[in-house]
C-alpha cells in the first residue's frame, strides 16, 4: 500500500514551479522543431550564399539551445522525481536542500530561456528581413 505525506507549502511550491518549467520546455520542443523547419526551408531555397551562411549560424545556435534545454530538462525531471519520492514518503522532506537546488534550477532556467528568446528573436529578424516584412500597423516588428 502506498503511503503519502503532506509536504510543506514551500516544497509543494517547488513542485508546482518545476512542473511549470517542464511544461515550458515541452512547448519549446514543439516551437524549436517549427523554427528548424523554417530555417531549413529558407536555407534550401535561398540563392544568396551570405543568407545561407547566416541561416546555418542561426540553426547552429538553435542546436546549442537544444542541448542546453535537454540538460535542463534532465535536471528538472530529477527534481520532480525527488519531490514525488517525498510526497510518497519514501524519502524524508529536506527543505533546505530543496531550496538550494531550486535556486540552482531557477538560475539555469533563466539563463537557458533568456538565451532561447534571444536566438528566437534573431531568427525572426532574419526571416522577416528576407520576406520584406518589417512593420505591422506602422510599428516595427522588432525594435533594434
Amino acid at each position: 500500500m502506498e503511503t503519502t505525506t503532506v509536504l510543506s507549502s514551500r516544497s509543494l511550491q517547488f513542485y508546482a514551479i518545476t512542473r511549470k518549467w517542464l511544461s515550458d520546455i515541452e512547448f519549446y520542443r514543439t516551437e524549436v522543431s517549427f523554427l528548424q523547419k523554417l530555417l531549413d526551408e529558407r536555407f534550401f531555397t535561398s540563392p544568396a550564399a551570405d543568407e545561407r551562411k547566416k541561416i546555418a549560424q542561426l540553426n547552429s545556435e538553435l542546436m546549442i539551445f537544444e542541448v542546453e534545454k535537454n540538460q535542463l530538462e534532465s535536471s528538472l525531471t530529477q527534481q520532480q522525481k525527488y519531490l514525488e519520492l517525498m510526497i510518497e514518503d519514501i524519502i524524508p522532506e529536506d527543505v533546505s536542500w530543496l531550496a538550494g537546488k531550486q535556486i540552482e534550477l531557477e538560475k539555469s532556467v533563466s539563463e537557458v530561456f533568456t538565451e532561447y528568446k534571444a536566438v528566437k528573436e534573431r531568427i525572426f529578424r532574419a526571416l522577416q528581413k528576407n520576406h520584406g516584412v518589417s512593420e505591422v500597423a506602422g510599428r516595427p516588428l522588432f525594435a533594434n
